[in-house]
């Protein structure tokens, strides 16, 4: 993208230039002017502008949409933040295309750190979710068998996996994955009719990528979440995919990195009350 400002339009105020995170922005007689070198497109200098100077390839931006009251804190937290469910049972209703295309979208819009923009997603629908399943259950099946047995579980617990080295827990877990292989279970994702895989470029977002991928999947998890589309973050998917021979089998680049995989889909349970949750402890 190209970011220009037109000189026409332009009143020479400065908002851009005081707005502008990487300083790129000087002033000249007439107008102010982008310099191209150093700009990280994050839009803010056009976001600012009050008489609509900034063109992007050519093209005004977007405008907000008019001002129709703003959503009250105790709102967005009650309805939206604190009732979101991790939901692990689904109906098998296949999810809205709209409502699809509007997720990913949120995701596509999250901030990034310098505005990188470097996530992407990989979604699995209908069919492919229970082969994504299989292929991660070979995976899991290898390693949780090393917990079949007591030195196993010791080992568990030294690496600080203490809560899954209990030997119920784990004999159930593997049983589960073998009927995984069979498509008489889903241990990983709940029967769900979707599943996203955020990734990041492995070598330029090797400080930022996995949290930018977490910041955008929650995002889109609260839209899923407003849209009565249930998710759930799978951790055992993403620590089964830490080779990149294994992530190249579901069809993520050599280059990149899994940063969140999360389900997507209808609930198949009614919530009726908020949950408890542990008060964070405030430092004056």
């Amino acid at each position: 993208m190209t970011f220009t400002i037109n000189k026409e339009t332009c009143t020479n105020c400065g908002l851009c230039a005081t707005d502008c995170p990487a300083k790129t922005i000087r002033k000249e007689k007439d107008a102010h002017r982008i310099i191209p070198e150093g700009c990280i497109e994050c839009s803010h200098c056009g976001m600012v502008c009050p008489v609509n100077a900034v063109r992007v390839d050519g093209e005004v931006l977007p405008p907000y949409p008019a001002d129709t009251g703003s959503l009250e804190p105790e709102e967005l937290h009650d309805h939206l933040i604190l009732s979101k469910r991790s939901v692990r049972n689904y109906s098998n209703t296949p999810l809205n295309r709209d409502d699809l295309k509007a997720i990913i979208r949120a995701g596509e819009t999250t901030a990034t750190a310098t505005n990188s923009q470097y996530c992407d997603v990989l979604l699995f629908e209908g069919d492919e979710v229970p082969a994504f399943a299989a292929d991660l259950a070979r995976i899991l099946l290898k390693v949780v068998k090393i917990g079949l047995n007591p030195a196993g579980r010791l080992l568990l617990k030294a690496a600080g996996l203490g809560r899954y080295a209990k030997k119920e827990t784990i004999t159930g877990f593997h049983q589960l994955l073998s009927l995984t292989l069979e498509g008489k279970a889903d241990p990983l994702f709940h029967g769900a009719p979707a599943v996203a895989v955020l990734t990041y470029p492995a070598r330029q977002g090797k400080r930022f990528g996995r949290t930018d991928c977490a910041i955008a999947g929650e995002n889109m998890m609260l839209s899923a979440h407003a849209r009565g589309i249930g998710s759930c973050m799978i951790g055992f998917a993403e620590a089964a995919l830490f080779s990149r021979k294994s992530r190249a089998r579901i069809g993520v680049p050599g280059d990149r990195k899994i940063g969140l995989i999360f389900t997507l889909g209808y609930s198949d349970r009614k919530y009726y009350r908020y949950p408890v949750r542990k008060n964070w402890s405030l430092r004056a």
